[in-house]
């Protein structure tokens, strides 16, 4: 069964995208992997969508972070550099279900620069190797589809003209495209690529009335492209939720 990824985004994470490695910093030591626990399910590789859980510690076993601290899991596309050197460079071959051991230099985590704050503080100081334990819970490649408000009309099904009202959201909580913009509703054949493939995948079996919230990951979404949308640009490989409400419906003829 898939997991349903928890939609707020910690603050703490942070640290893993906007500090990255410094080109021009020190480059000695080298990535260290150790598998703890051996996963069962699938095998990861660049460019899948993760769903993970991490705890950070200094080479003396201080923690200086976890994903258990906000209670969400860490979401991310693997390759893209969405997250440390090293994270990249580490994760790739485990299977889902697995633990993972990185000792990571410097130069592949945070660099000369650490993770410091405006305050002069710093979460990871300049020049400090880490070490993280991750544990790949699953891959993220389906629609996640949670039934806010299940309506009692018409079905919507594939080659159905359906009418909707939605708010996009990155996750984060940044809406980048909403209907309330127009004033109109929006309109489109299900199930016929006019859309992105997580509306195909995830509006079918609707009743209008209803409101649908869709997680989306990247894969069925812009992948890799940036989208200027009409409020905020969407990143490159970024996780989608949209809020759509299902107006009416014209069903097919076929």
């Amino acid at each position: 069964m898939k997991r349903f990824i928890r939609l707020a985004l910690p603050l703490f994470v942070s640290i893993l995208l906007l500090a990255g490695c410094d080109s021009d910093s020190t480059e000695s030591g080298e990535l260290i992997i150790t598998d703890l626990v051996s996963g069962t399910g699938q095998l990861v590789a660049p460019g899948h969508t993760l769903i993970t859980s991490y705890v950070g510690r200094f080479t003396d076993g201080t923690q200086f972070d976890a994903s258990s601290e906000s209670g969400t899991d860490w979401v991310f596309t693997l390759g893209v550099g969405q997250v440390i050197k090293g994270w990249d460079q580490g994760l790739g071959g485990m299977k889902v279900g697995g633990t993972r051991k990185l000792e990571i230099p410097s130069h592949l985590a945070f660099g000369k620069s650490g993770q410091c704050f405006s305050d002069d503080t710093c979460a990871v100081p300049p020049n400090t190797d880490v070490v993280y334990e991750i544990t790949v819970l699953d891959i993220f490649d389906e629609v996640q589809i949670e039934d806010v408000i299940e309506g009692d009309g018409a079905i919507a099904e594939t080659g159905d003209v359906v009418f909707v009202e939605y708010i996009g959201t990155l996750r984060n909580g940044d809406v980048f495209d909403s209907t309330s913009l127009a004033g109109t509703e929006f309109f489109f054949t299900l199930g016929t690529g006019s859309v992105i493939p997580g509306w195909d995948q995830g509006l079918p079996g609707m009743k209008v009335g209803g409101t649908r919230r869709l997680t989306i990951p990247p894969i069925l979404a812009y992948g890799q492209r940036q989208i200027s949308g009409p409020l905020r640009t969407v990143p490159p490989f970024s996780v989608l939720i949209f809020d759509i409400e299902l107006k009416s419906i014209i069903k097919s003829s076929s």
